[in-house]
């Protein structure tokens, strides 16, 4: 079965599938202005044209209300004089120009006393609504022939002595239809350009609006390792982008350093790994020149060896750091007893020291239990040992320390030493770093003993410090906390 057809397993569904590009933020920020704009203008406009035809209509609801209320007048002085009425009506239809107004009185039966001529054909007395005594509103209604009117119908009690009247008025509307049908084309025109004008100010707006946004990609975009000291210029900006520069920037200075460190990391162990295979090389090429007794090549395997031995420890050193500096190491603690760690350290050591003629001794009042990788704990405080007794001349002292609280344990290593001149003390726990002047190199130094005290103690969530003086010596304070602290 071929490979090629083969489904990757391997990978989730979301490294499998492409990526989908979304809708660009300029695109998105200008559909809301768009939208957001549009829905105020409509809702702004639709308000006025529902505001309109409300105002349309209580003017005619009071016309035709003033005009029954005329009515009962009239009968109220003459009841009897249904002339004077007819004449009113007449006069009230012939009056206006473009709005005609129809009227027409019944009496208690229904019969029809007075109207305006042709009403009869245009509105019929039952398409009105039932009489009431205060209409406060009227209706619309369409004649056969399609007219709109407003009509309102109104019963008068008592007007005189018992007789009771009906006032049917109606208004022809067809001028404020005509009226409304203009407004309408007007509005939908309106709306049309208020879309189009709020398309494209909003377009204006955002590509403004992340003008800022474009300059930090484009500064971000012409970062590379060639000018990773190239920074986003921030005066200026948005508070939001502020921020945003602020934090970029802070970014970028972590990755230099960090590209300069790795940068200074690879050469140191070119530096470092050539020196051992040169001398291996040279070595070999002596001893292949010409023949040599076996007592000769002894020396020679001898000192080969001495130069592997070197290339083993340094590559198991930076094993080492590498395995410390992954962010998912986790070592195993157990409580020990630092003063009683130190006392097993000291005798460990108490050899060498002697044969160098420096005295090694421990301080530890009490017990000092705490949370520990003993393995580790041992060879940190052995390598800070190891470097105190190697550059401490004889006669001097290296002296072991613990104090600590409730929280917190307190390891001093002090020695009599030469010192580390000032201005080498911030790089002393850099990989392959030496201070020449007070820290000579051996055949057994690789300069990873500090770098590797320095990870054993941040895996352990502790700091370290170091503190020297040329010709007085050296003290190294490494702080653990004694209870390990839950994730």
């Amino acid at each position: 079965m071929s490979s090629k057809n083969a489904p990757d397993l391997g990978r989730s569904d979301s490294e499998r599938l492409p990526a989908r590009k979304s809708w660009s933020l300029a695109a998105r920020l200008t559909i809301w202005n768009t939208g957001s704009s549009f829905l105020l203008i409509l809702g702004a406009t639709g308000f006025l044209y529902l505001a309109l035809c409300r105002s349309l209509d209580r003017e005619d609801d009071n016309q035709l209300a003033d005009q029954a209320l005329v009515l009962r007048d009239m009968l109220a002085e003459r009841p009897d004089n249904l002339e004077a009425v007819r004449r009113e009506a007449e006069e009230e239809f012939q009056s206006r120009q473009h709005t005609r107004v129809f009227i027409r009185l019944l009496d208690a039966t229904g019969q029809t006393l007075v109207e305006t001529p042709e009403m009869d054909r245009v509105l019929a007395s039952d398409s009105f609504p039932v009489p009431v005594l205060a209409p406060e509103t009227g209706i619309d209604r369409r004649s056969p022939e399609g007219i709109s009117f407003r009509i309102m119908s109104v019963r008068f009690e008592n007007v005189s002595p018992g007789k009771t009247f009906v006032v049917q008025a109606a208004m022809d509307r067809t001028q404020e239809v005509e009226l409304l049908d203009v407004y309408r084309k007007n509005l939908w025109l309106i709306l049309v350009t208020a879309l189009a004008l709020c398309a494209i100010i909003g377009h204006i707006i955002a590509r403004r609006g992340l003008q800022p946004l474009r300059m930090v990609a484009d500064t971000a975009n012409r970062i590379k390792p060639s000018n990773l000291g190239e920074r986003i210029e921030a005066n200026g900006l948005p508070a939001e982008l502020f921020t945003l520069a602020g934090t970029f920037n802070t970014m970028l200075d972590r990755l230099e350093q960090s590209f300069i460190r790795l940068s200074r990391f690879s050469a140191d162990i070119a530096h470092e790994l050539r020196t051992p295979v040169n001398n291996l090389r040279g070595e070999i090429e002596v001893a292949l020149g010409h023949p040599r007794q076996p007592g000769e090549y002894r020396e020679v395997l001898g000192s080969n060896l001495e130069e592997c031995g070197r290339l083993s420890r340094m590559i198991d050193s930076l094993l080492f750091l590498a395995r410390a500096e992954n962010p998912r190491t986790q070592v195993f603690r157990e409580q020990i007893d630092i003063g009683t760690e130190l006392t097993t350290i000291r005798d460990f050591y108490e050899a060498a020291a002697n044969e160098k003629g420096v005295g090694l001794s421990v301080s530890a009042d009490g017990r000092f239990p705490a949370d520990l990788n003993r393995s580790l704990f041992q060879r940190a405080i052995g390598n800070l040992i190891s470097n105190a007794v190697a550059h401490t001349p004889p006669g001097g002292t290296v002296t072991l320390a613990v104090t600590g609280d409730d929280t917190t344990a307190t390891v001093e290593v002090t020695d009599t030493g030469d010192g580390i001149p000032a201005d080498a003390l911030p790089h002393v726990f850099d990989r392959f770093f030496r201070a020449d002047q007070a820290r000579s190199s051996s055949s057994e130094n690789v300069g990873l003993g500090l770098a590797i005290v320095k990870s054993i103690v941040e895996l352990h969530g502790g700091t370290i410090h170091i503190s020297s003086e040329v010709g007085r010596g050296t003290r190294v304070t490494v702080h653990f906390p004694r209870r390990m602290t839950k994730p």
